[in-house]
């Protein structure tokens, strides 16, 4: 999202319109459907960004962000938050920025989050529900100026669009498996938030237009998803991509990486 571009956080682990009307969520803890798994859903959080916002283990404040106007915005502890959502709420919250009481998650990049599989938010449900309780006694709460509530509140906040999901999008129930299909899947479950919705960038050194994936060759787009490395050696002009690299796209599987490259080359 923006304010990971133009606010620079203070954790970097994470990697104006009228809201939309409400489309149709599946209910992804039916007995028709397998439960989820922890351990993949562990991954996905990963590289998605749950346990980079939220901190590892998910006990808060890795997203904590100071802006200009006075705002904070701090990622809650989800060993705390979660007893307040059963399984159909989750999937609102990620697919529709629903919270549990009707107010904006602010800092939450549904723009992106939208776009999981109905597999995937049923095994970072899974995850979520199985992570060992946390205190965090220290942990900031988010607060914001009246000006920003009602602006957040009302969708026309200039960051609103970050939140705010797109009508009628149907997601797929799992990841698609033919490697364009995947990679663009992965492309806009996992770099959008930083690299644009249309993958073209926000403008700035941490934020640039995902084009530049053409110029790696397929074992140097490897290495930057495994440790952070670009192709001219060393880390990323600003550092960003580096640490949200070796933080979070290290647990993309080769497969996953190969299918991402290709799309990116592709584009």
């Amino acid at each position: 999202m923006r304010y990971l571009s133009l606010f620079v956080l203070l954790s970097v682990a994470a990697c104006a319109k009228a809201p939309p009307q409400d489309t149709a969520v599946p209910a992804v803890a039916a007995a028709s459907v397998p439960p989820g798994d922890p351990v993949e859903g562990a991954r996905v959080a990963r590289r998605v960004g749950c346990d980079g916002c939220h901190a590892e283990g998910g006990k808060g404040g890795g997203m904590d962000i100071r802006t200009p106007q006075g705002d904070r915005i701090v990622a809650p502890n989800l060993t705390e938050r979660r007893a307040r959502y059963d399984d159909r709420a989750l999937a609102l919250l990620l697919r529709q920025g629903k919270t549990h009481d009707g107010h904006v998650p602010v800092g939450m990049p549904i723009k992106m989050l939208q776009h999981l599989s109905d597999r995937e938010v049923r095994d970072i449900t899974a995850w979520l529900r199985a992570i060992p309780a946390v205190d965090h006694p220290g942990l900031a709460e988010t607060t914001l100026t009246p000006d920003a509530a009602k602006q957040f509140a009302a969708g026309t906040h200039p960051y609103s669009i970050d939140m705010l999901p797109d009508a009628g999008l149907v997601p797929p129930a799992a990841p698609p498996t033919e490697p364009l299909a995947l990679g663009k899947h992965l492309a806009h479950t996992s770099c959008s938030e930083c690299q644009g919705w249309d993958l073209n960038g926000f403008g700035g050194d941490d934020a640039p237009s995902l084009v530049v994936a053409k110029a790696y060759t397929p074992e140097a787009f490897r290495r930057l998803m495994r440790t952070g490395e670009v192709a001219a050696g060393g880390t990323s002009k600003t550092g960003f991509m580096s640490e949200v690299a070796a933080y979070r796209f290290s647990v993309m599987t080769d497969a996953e990486v190969a299918a991402l490259k290709a799309y990116l080359d592709a584009r």
